[in-house]
C-alpha cells in the first residue's frame, strides 16, 4: 500500500519511530537491571551500546549488569571504558572499588578510593565528603550452629555517629534489617557510647575530630564487644578486612 505521507515526512516518521524504539530498549535494559535480571540486562545494554557507540548510559549499564553477574574481570574492563569516555562519572569509579575488592587487587582498590577522595576534597561536582560508599562484600561459609552469612562493607569519608565510624561491616536479615555489624571507630568515642548502653546506634551528627586510636567493635542488637584495637592510628582497610574475616570464621 502506497503511503499518503510526503517522502520527507515519511522519512522523519520512520526516524522518530526508530529513535523511540531505541530509547525504549535502553529503558527496558534499565528495568531489567533494576529487577536484577542481570542476564537480560546484559544482553540489552550490549546491543544498545553496539548500535550507539559511545553512549555512556549503555556502557555504564553493561558494567552494572556484569557486576551483578559477578563477572568481575569483564566488569573491570567495562568500567575502565566508561571512565575513559567520562572521567568524572563517579558511579563507575565507585563500582571499580567494589570490583577491585572482589578481585583482590588492593593497589587498584586503594588507587580508586584515593581518586574519589581527592575529588571529594577538591569539591568536585556530583560528589561530597558527606556521603558513604559500599566498597566491598563477602560471604562467610556456614558452620555448625551458624548459617552462611553475606556481609557488605560501607566506608564513611567523614567519620560519623557517636562512635565516629570509618568502616561498617553489615549483615542483613531476610527482612532487610541489619542484624549485626562490625565497626572501625574511634576508641575514645566508642567507649563513651558504651557507657550509655546504646547498641545498634543511629548515625547522629557529630563533628569529625582527629582520631589517634581506633578500635574494631561488633554489635548484634543485644550485646557488643571488641575484635581488635589499633592504638597507633588508622589501619589499612586490608588489615581491618582480614581481622574481621578471621573473627567471623571463629564465631
Amino acid at each position: 500500500m502506497k503511503s499518503s505521507l510526503p517522502a520527507c515526512l515519511l522519512a522523519f516518521a520512520l526516524f522518530a519511530h526508530g529513535q523511540q524504539a531505541a530509547s525504549g530498549s535502553l529503558a527496558q535494559a534499565k528495568r531489567e537491571l533494576a529487577a536484577k535480571r542481570f542476564l537480560n540486562a546484559k544482553a540489552l545494554f550490549a546491543t544498545y551500546a553496539k548500535d550507539h557507540s559511545g553512549n555512556v548510559d549503555a556502557e555504564e549499564g553493561l558494567g552494572d549488569a556484569l557486576l551483578g553477574l559477578h563477572q568481575y574481570e569483564a566488569a573491570e574492563l567495562q568500567y575502565r571504558r566508561v571512565t575513559a569516555l567520562q572521567p568524572d562519572l563517579w558511579l563507575a569509579h565507585k563500582n571499580l572499588v567494589i570490583v577491585e575488592a572482589a578481585l583482590g587487587r588492593w593497589d587498584e582498590f586503594d588507587r580508586e578510593r584515593s581518586f574519589l577522595r581527592a575529588a571529594r576534597e577538591r569539591g568536585a561536582s556530583g560528589i561530597t565528603t558527606r556521603e558513604s560508599d559500599v566498597i566491598d562484600s563477602f560471604n562467610v561459609p556456614a558452620k555448625a550452629g551458624r548459617e552462611a552469612q553475606h556481609w557488605i562493607v560501607r566506608e564513611y569519608y567523614e567519620p560519623v555517629g557517636r562512635s565516629l565510624t570509618r568502616f561498617n561491616f553489615e549483615r542483613f536479615g531476610e527482612d532487610g534489617r541489619v542484624k549485626a555489624y562490625v565497626s572501625l571507630e574511634s576508641a575514645e568515642a566508642a567507649q563513651d557510647a558504651f557507657k550509655t548502653g546504646d547498641v545498634l546506634r543511629s548515625d547522629e551528627d557529630n563533628k569529625a575530630k582527629s582520631i589517634t586510636d581506633f578500635v574494631l567493635d561488633w554489635y548484634n542488637g543485644a550485646s557488643h564487644g571488641t575484635v581488635a584495637t589499633y592504638p597507633k592510628g588508622e589501619p589499612t582497610y586490608e588489615q581491618v578486612r582480614a581481622d574481621v574475616l578471621r573473627w567471623l570464621r571463629k564465631h
